[in-house]
């Protein structure tokens, strides 16, 4: 079978995958054998949670089940990408395509193309992007969190789920625009943030949505939302509306990705 036509069976198959539990329609020879989900975050994220609710929705109505299969690392990049140079583009492994993705090949050589060894299926997610401090932080605005990077210059940090994220560069914005430095702290997915935050081994979180239960249980505080306007959830909650960064404006977005044909 030649790449063309690896590409066209990829692409078909896959949108039968995912697209078949909001149509209704099964594919007659299609899935015949489970189907691997690659998530590129630890289990217990966010993400994790949400792309294993889809898994189990798609798998009553596909016949077989779809395994999730989560491998972290390189800021959400690892998973799709090992994806893309191991696995056959027959429709069988999928994964979780980040924006990280698309940054990745700009920051370091990468041996695999973030376009042309991938076949686009469906946008599956979105979230609310925010920085969080622990509840009995000495910080109870964002300004007392820049003030003190200002005083302290370098001694005042964050975490992120990893280099090159949104969560990342969205904070490196805003830093850059008020002119402190701050020490970032790169980890593998809100799982694991999450609890170093809670532990208190990072003063702050720049986060996608992993913070909700923490803040709504009261043992973080949400100090700012990253989008156009305040969040009906958390309305009294800062946003970056009038100085709206440009990772804002692109980072909501997540979809699910199948092997390409130079994969």
């Amino acid at each position: 079978m030649n790449r063309s036509l690896d590409r066209r069976a990829a692409l078909a198959c896959c949108a039968g995958a995912v697209l078949a539990p909001f149509g209704g329609a099964r594919a007659q020879a299609f899935p015949s054998r489970p189907i691997t989900m690659v998530v590129p975050w630890p289990a217990g994220g966010s993400t994790d949670r949400h792309l294993r609710t889809l898994a189990e929705i798609a798998g009553k109505h596909l016949g077989q089940n779809v395994l999730v299969e989560n491998k972290p690392g390189a800021g959400g990049t690892l998973g799709p990408s090992t994806m893309a140079l191991t696995a056959k583009p027959d429709g069988y492994t999928i994964a979780q395509y980040p924006l990280g993705m698309v940054r990745y090949p700009h920051m370091q050589k990468t041996n695999w193309h973030p376009i042309d060894d991938f076949t686009f299926i469906i946008g599956v997610s979105g979230y609310t992007f925010g920085f969080v401090v622990r509840a009995d932080s000495p910080h109870k605005t964002f300004q007392d969190y820049i003030e003190a990077a200002r005083k302290q210059p370098g001694n005042i940090d964050y975490g992120s789920t990893g280099i090159g994220t949104s969560p990342h560069l969205l904070l490196e914005e805003v830093a850059d625009a008020a002119k402190v430095k701050l020490n970032h702290v790169p980890f593998k997915g809100n799982a694991d943030l999450m609890q170093a935050l809670i532990g208190g081994h990072v003063m702050a979180a720049s986060d996608a949505t992993g913070w909700d239960k923490f803040v709504d249980g009261g043992q973080m505080r949400l100090l700012l939302t990253f989008g156009d306007k305040r969040t009906k959830r958390w309305p009294t909650v800062p946003s970056t509306s009038r100085r709206k960064s440009s990772s804002a404006r692109s980072s909501s977005s997540k979809c699910l990705a199948a092997p390409g044909p130079g994969g």
